[in-house]
């Protein structure tokens, strides 16, 4: 970093949740300031001296901001995923993309196998229900399903997939996976098995998605692999939204492809008003919440500054998604 002034550090939104603390003390090594708002223009104006730019996931770092931003040196990603970011355009113009994936496997896991218990035992159906009338009694709309026996099928078999396995295991559901990027020896130590895509669409009776958006996983599950689930099977997903096509999902959840869905993300966040899954009683929706806990929220801004500091000592930081593009690796 310039050694002779204070580098700049747009923050793009109050997304991104670094303490007051940590805050102040960024202010003494550099000078923040927090983008008036996360719009293409905004920030393409606002990132004109920076060095640094930190993001959550609601912003877009287009190519049109990195290119108007000629010091910038690293995109920091207050999060995982870095498909807001043109990873490509970063890699042109040499600035490294750092994510922060760290803080939250477990804490994801958490949420997305509470999604699936809920789905299965029509936990909010029930509740509803109970709060309208003070009392509900057996009937065949509040009838769940047992998860001992049953098949799970995890599509991406990372941190947050293998977090997901640990606590498959102790409610009995056999374990499936479809991760082509998983070498088979590597799994000696979980109670899965790696299997065809197709073959995970049509054995399971749970299907959790967590594998990270790329071009390849875009649009991964259609109308074709719905209809190839079976007709009292679920669906949880809380990797990203467009790795669903989501006018297929309301359909299958509307004519019964499925038995239901829970999702903590979707194609288009936050949802607007008249958003088709919001009329629907068998979906469990979610606002890109499955990150948040208090431990989680903590982690996460600390990983966060611990990677903004490192590029502040002029360190190459952990996590650079770019790294072997940029010579780094």
């Amino acid at each position: 970093m310039n050694a002779s002034a204070k580098p700049r550090i747009l923050r793009t939104d109050t997304e991104v949740r670094i303490g007051e603390r940590d805050l102040a003390y960024l202010d003494t090594l550099a000078d923040v300031v927090t983008a008036e708002a996360w719009d293409e223009g905004t920030l393409a104006r606002q990132a004109k001296d920076a060095e640094l730019i930190v993001t959550s996931f609601f912003p877009t770092i287009s190519a049109r901001v990195i290119e108007a931003a000629p010091k910038l040196k690293a995109i920091v990603k207050y999060g995982v995923g870095v498909d807001n970011i043109d990873l490509d355009a970063a890699t042109r113009r040499r600035v490294m993309v750092v994510n922060c994936p760290e803080y939250g496997a477990e804490t994801v896991a958490d949420h997305a196998f509470a999604l699936l218990l809920a789905l299965a035992r029509k936990i909010v159906q029930i509740d509803r229900a109970t709060k309208e009338t003070t009392w509900v009694w057996p009937a065949p709309e509040y009838c769940g399903v047992d998860l001992a026996g049953k098949t799970l099928g995890l599509v991406g078999f990372g941190s947050i997939g293998r977090a997901m396995s640990r606590r498959a295991a102790g409610f009995g559901l056999e374990q499936i996976a479809y991760d082509p990027y998983v070498e088979p020896e590597s799994l000696a130590a979980h109670p899965v098995r790696l299997v065809a895509f197709d073959e995970l669409l049509e054995r399971s009776d749970f299907i959790s998605i967590h594998c990270i958006l790329t071009p390849e996983t875009r649009g991964l599950i259609g109308e074709a692999e719905l209809k190839k689930m079976k007709d009292q099977a679920y669906l949880v997903d809380v990797s990203r939204g467009a790795i669903i096509d989501e006018t297929a999902l309301v359909r299958a959840l509307t004519e019964g492809w499925i038995a239901g869905a829970g999702m903590d993300v979707f194609a288009q966040e936050p949802l607007a008003p008249g958003y088709p899954l919001l009329g629907l009683d068998n979906v469990i929706l979610t606002s890109h919440l499955a990150w948040y806990t208090k431990e989680a929220d903590e982690r996460l801004a600390k990983e966060c500054v611990a990677r903004v500091l490192e590029l502040l000592r002029g360190e190459t930081p952990r996590n650079v998604r770019n790294a072997r593009e940029l010579g780094l690796a």
